[in-house]
């Protein structure tokens, strides 16, 4: 009970100066949670920035949500009662973890993160990046949140297809190419060229840059120069049979089971909801006390000190389990063993214990 008054108060007082935006506050349902659930209660409704705060300090729960879905009645029970204006498109990138990501699995995710804004929505989808907001989910990963009218209106099924389309599922390399009877037994394969967009510029430079580095890979004969740059030649035009080898479209295999398509690892079922709870950016996540805040650089955002904002102030903790060093607020912190006492800044003393690896002392 101690533990848990500590984590309230100091949630409590971190609301009292934060500084959360929800956009169209007024047209989105809330759900909260607390020890027991991540959502014990939802239907609620704020009418502006500042009645969420005082909520926050007031009633101090441990999850907040919002819906990703506008609302003309965002309080009313049914859900056919809320009146649904459309859904702002939402992706939630997570890795699973133990108590802390390590660093590879930091780095994967904000590759993840990186790589969907820029090569899928922007690139590929045509959103601005003005539309784009990410945030740091105040765990283990990611959330994209693209408010653009263009999508609001997209329904299930909808979403599906690009979350589908992002993440490769059923993709196949050879339906880039068609196969072309020119007589006497030839062929001409038409495939991607270097100006097409999505997947079939992304395998074509895939392709492209194989064979300038190790040509071998696809076939010995393109280590050849003249063999290769036949190759080439066809291929910015377009026309992937100019070789002599004559399974070439199985031979790029390589390049296809090489390329990182499907590692972008989208939670589907959040982005087909239409009618999701997403975490609130600007409050505390009741499983690391971290915030969900926004980044604007993703590449240089360290969540274990950017996101600790419950501050340096020493605390006291018993360790329930084996606590092994850990970077944190830019410091090392020193292993704990299971039923070791230790003194911890608060937001790594917390963090502790909201994953129960440690308990509050006085």
């Amino acid at each position: 009970m101690e533990t848990k008054r500590l984590i309230l108060k100091k949630f409590s007082d971190y609301y009292r100066t934060a500084k959360i935006t929800v956009p169209a506050i007024a047209q989105r349902e809330f759900g909260v949670g607390g020890f027991a659930k991540k959502i014990e209660s939802r239907h609620i409704a704020f009418q502006n920035d500042e009645m969420l705060r005082n909520y926050l300090v007031q009633d101090t729960p441990l999850y907040i949500s919002h819906s990703i879905a506008y609302y003309e009645f965002p309080s009313a029970t049914p859900m056919e009662k809320k009146n649904w204006g459309g859904a702002d498109l939402i992706f939630d990138l997570d890795v699973h973890a133990g108590i802390f990501l390590t660093p590879e699995e930091i780095e994967k995710v904000k590759g993840d993160a990186i790589a969907l804004k820029e090569d899928f929505l922007v690139s590929d989808f045509g959103i601005s990046p003005k539309q784009i907001r990410t945030v740091f989910s105040g765990n283990r990963g990611f959330h994209l949140h693209v408010p653009d009218q263009d999508y609001r209106g997209l329904g299930g099924d909808a979403r599906r297809e690009i979350s589908d389309y992002v993440s490769a599922t059923g993709l196949d390399y050879r339906t880039f190419f068609t196969k072309e009877e020119v007589g006497r037994g030839a062929f001409m394969i038409s495939g991607p060229r270097e100006t097409d967009w999505g997947y079939r510029g992304r395998f074509y430079r895939r392709v492209e840059r194989m064979l300038r580095s190790e040509p071998q890979k696809i076939h010995r004969r393109l280590k050849k120069e003249g063999e290769m740059a036949n190759f080439l030649s066809g291929m910015r035009e377009g026309i992937w049979s100019r070789t002599s080898i004559k399974d070439i479209i199985e031979r790029l295999g390589v390049v296809w089971e090489g390329m990182p398509i499907g590692s972008i690892d989208v939670d589907t079922g959040v982005t087909i909801d239409t009618k999701r709870l997403i975490r609130v950016p600007g409050t505390l996540h009741g499983s690391s006390g971290l915030c969900a805040m926004e980044v604007k650089d993703v590449e240089k955002f360290e969540p274990y000190r950017d996101a600790a904002v419950l501050g340096k102030e020493p605390m006291r903790i018993r360790a329930l389990q084996p606590v092994a060093e850990q970077e944190f607020l830019g410091e090392t912190m020193e292993k704990i063993s299971k039923g070791a006492e230790a003194e911890a800044p608060a937001s790594y003393a917390l963090c502790l214990a909201l994953k129960g690896a440690a308990e509050l002392t006085p």
